[in-house]
């Protein structure tokens, strides 16, 4: 009899072998069920996952973007004109520009606006729309806004945007940044976005582009004086100089559209008149990677902490391109008495400027800093000394000088935490770090302690007393050096003096 119970209990019936089967499947439907129906968090290692895919796989991703036709948003795109813009124009859109143009007026930002209105198209983002209703007491905004996952702004938020100097063919690398941005960042927070381009936009991209987003977005064209060369500048010897660089080898050195930007950059885009009512701004480039959350507001930090200039990568720029800028700016410094207490960063010790910058294609920065009196003064000096045609001065040293001169050493800021990527530099926050731990950077050397890398010397500097003699000695010793040892000087610099006088006084 015992036995018998034993063989009982180890061979069970088919009938109970039906019902076990069947409560293990429904308990697998259910588990399954509930993992899709919980919610994703921020930084969950679904959201690791698909940025190491990103950083690993980017010509996939380009691949995979040429042929994915689903915005990633809703598709619920309108775009409008912006508040208080002029909203008719009459067919022939070329005539009416050069119309404007030959126009007076009364002032350059009335003229610029007349300009390029017709070009000039805004998008409402759905953050912005509900959130106006959910001020206005609205618990239906409030549940849809839930229902897309869409953060309520913060009061705290600063009078800023992103600005983004783009082509129409540069969308799908763009794209590929913005989804970064907005997962890592602005999904938190809504910030707008200005696109800028010396061309119209394109249909395409402009939809592209507010369908990748739930924040407002302006899209506008470059006014034709903040585009051009002029007057003041010889447009044949400044044809001369793209072709004697490009004959060398220089970087952009035969780009006249590289020289426009960097001018652009370096004296305009902050007086743009879609970017006029803003105080802050962060530049973003189509192609580049963000690594980090940031779960808190870099523009609210620059505005609380007295910061006017920001930046994530220190580099030595190119010789060839910035010859006389050093020159230049010494002696403005010279003829304004212009005193700073860092000064000393950008200075080798035979009082040459030792190439050290801060890149800005990426940059969190005060507009109202850059429409100061006293950069607009050195934009001014520079732009009339013809060195972003003659040769090819780049913006970023332009920003960084004049952070040097015109900004505290405590006014400028480097965002540690933010792991960023433009071209084959990147750079991430150091291993073992608390910033690091919200991070998923590739493994690559850190461009930080590569040695291209000005951080270090940053991150040494000492605060010291730049005095107008100070500057005074540094250019003596610049200008002998010149005329006794030329033959150190960048050879393109040298063959140009012989057809080009810079310096009435050489």
């Amino acid at each position: 009899m015992k036995g018998t119970g034993i063989r009982r209990l180890a061979v069970p019936s088919a009938v109970s072998l039906c019902v076990a089967c069947v409560y293990f499947a429904c308990v697998v439907v259910i588990c399954r069920s509930a993992l899709n129906e919980r919610p994703q968090r921020v930084g969950s290692e679904q959201s690791v996952l698909e940025d190491e895919y990103l950083w690993k796989h980017t010509s996939r991703i380009d691949k995979e973007a040429e042929n994915d036709t689903e915005p990633r948003w809703s598709t619920n795109v309108t775009l409008g004109r912006l508040p208080g813009w002029p909203t008719e124009f009459p067919s022939d859109l070329d005539a009416y520009r050069t119309r404007v143009m030959s126009s007076p007026w009364i002032n350059a930002t009335e003229k610029h606006q007349a300009e390029i209105a017709p070009w000039v198209w805004h998008h409402r983002g759905q953050a912005d729309n509900l959130q106006s209703q959910i001020d206005s007491g609205s618990r239906e905004a409030l549940a849809e806004m839930a229902r897309l996952g869409i953060v309520p702004r913060a009061s705290s938020l600063a009078n800023a945007a992103f600005v983004v100097l783009i082509r129409n063919r540069e969308l799908h690398a763009f794209l590929a940044t913005m989804r970064q941005l907005e997962d890592r960042f602005n999904r938190r927070f809504h910030y707008p976005y200005v696109f800028l381009n010396d061309e119209p936009f394109t249909d395409e991209f402009m939809h592209a582009v507010a369908a990748n987003t739930h924040s407002n977005v302006t899209f506008a064209r470059i006014p034709h004086d903040h585009w051009s060369v002029p007057e003041f500048v010889n447009e044949e010897q400044a044809h001369r100089a793209r072709e004697q660089m490009a004959a060398r080898g220089v970087v952009y050195g035969g780009s006249l559209s590289y020289r426009h930007m960097c001018r652009f950059n370096s004296g305009f885009f902050y007086k743009h008149p879609v970017l006029q009512n803003v105080d802050w701004y962060w530049r973003v480039e189509p192609g580049v990677d963000f690594y980090c959350d940031l779960d808190y507001d870099p523009f609210a930090f620059m505005r609380d902490s007295g910061k006017k200039y920001s930046f994530v990568i220190a580099l030595r720029e190119l010789a060839e391109t910035v010859p006389t800028l050093w020159d230049h700016t010494l002696q403005f410094m010279l003829e304004r008495n212009i005193t700073s207490n860092w000064m000393s960063y950008f200075v080798s010790r035979s009082g040459e400027y030792n190439l050290c910058h801060f890149w800005s294609n990426f940059e969190i920065a005060s507009l109202g800093w850059l429409r100061s009196p006293e950069y607009a003064e050195y934009f001014t000096y520079l732009d009339h000394a013809q060195g972003f045609f003659m040769e090819r001065w780049g913006d970023a040293p332009v920003h960084s000088l004049a952070a040097g001169m015109l900004l505290q050493r405590d006014e400028v800021h480097f965002f540690d935490d933010i792991g960023y990527r433009h071209d084959a530099f990147a750079r991430c926050p150091a291993l073992g770090s608390l910033a690091h731990t919200r991070c998923r950077c590739p493994d690559e050397p850190n461009f930080d302690t590569s040695p291209g890398s000005c951080l270090p010397r940053w991150k040494q500097l000492k605060e010291a007393e730049w005095t107008h003699r100070d500057t005074r000695e540094a250019l003596r010793l610049v200008r002998e050096r010149r005329l006794f040892a030329t033959g150190v000087e960048p050879p393109i610099a040298v063959e140009r003096r012989r057809w080009y006088d810079f310096f009435g006084a050489f």
